[in-house]
């Protein structure tokens, strides 16, 4: 079992730069994380005239958020579909345990 204290440090290349990272996550895992970040903020920089890497990572941040939120919305609304479908055989079975 880890120790939720323990930082994880792990080195990486985000759109040419390298930053030592501590988490704790697993190290494979913030390499992952980060190696996603480069390949988005590559795919971003490659589509248009982007002045500075500060303007990509902020375009690269509003994308990844909104990707974010759009994930969190279809989430919650599987969630209330699970419920209702819940619901709904809960209500089924009461009924033919009753007769």
């Amino acid at each position: 079992m880890s120790d939720p204290d323990v930082q994880n440090k792990v080195v990486v290349n985000i759109f040419g730069q390298e930053y030592a990272i501590a988490g704790h996550s697993d190290p494979s895992s913030i390499s992952r994380v980060a190696d996603y970040v480069d390949s988005r903020m590559k795919e971003i920089a490659a589509g248009g005239q982007m002045e500075s890497a500060e303007r990509v990572a902020i375009l690269t941040a509003m994308s990844l958020a909104s990707e974010l939120r759009e994930k969190s919305e279809q989430l919650d609304e599987l969630r209330r579909e699970v419920d209702d479908r819940a619901d709904a055989a809960l209500s089924r079975l009461d009924r033919v345990l009753s007769s």
